[in-house]
């Protein structure tokens, strides 16, 4: 959930994400030979928005995929050659967009991990 990671409407990583994200890249370390790729999948609810920073969900979902990209380079060991992001904007919910908790669900970054 953007909880985790993002306020709402925001694509800035959450300063109480950094314990996630370093547990992620530690996972991704150690299994790092058997890895291909992986691709960090950003998503939204479908509120629509439109402001300074973002015109659409689509440029929002995908500079939070961006954005977790460019913090796990800072902290992991795999390359770059190693990830990839893509936005979704909110068009693969995961959840019903009629209640508050299942617009929480949506707006998310997936980590997609493609073995060797």
């Amino acid at each position: 959930a953007d909880s985790a990671l993002f306020d709402s409407g925001k694509a800035d990583i959450d300063s109480k994400a950094e314990k996630l994200l370093g547990s992620i890249s530690s996972t991704l370390t150690e299994y790092a030979d058997s890895i291909k790729m992986v691709r960090i999948e950003g998503h939204t609810d479908n509120r629509p928005i439109n402001n300074k920073q973002f015109k659409s969900n689509w440029e929002l979902s995908t500079s939070r995929a961006v954005n977790v990209l460019k913090r796990l380079l800072e902290i992991s060991k795999l390359g770059p050659e190693k990830f990839s992001a893509v936005g979704y904007g909110e068009f693969h919910p995961i959840a019903n967009n009629n209640t508050a908790t299942g617009r929480t669900q949506n707006r998310r970054v997936d980590f997609i991990i493609e073995k060797k």
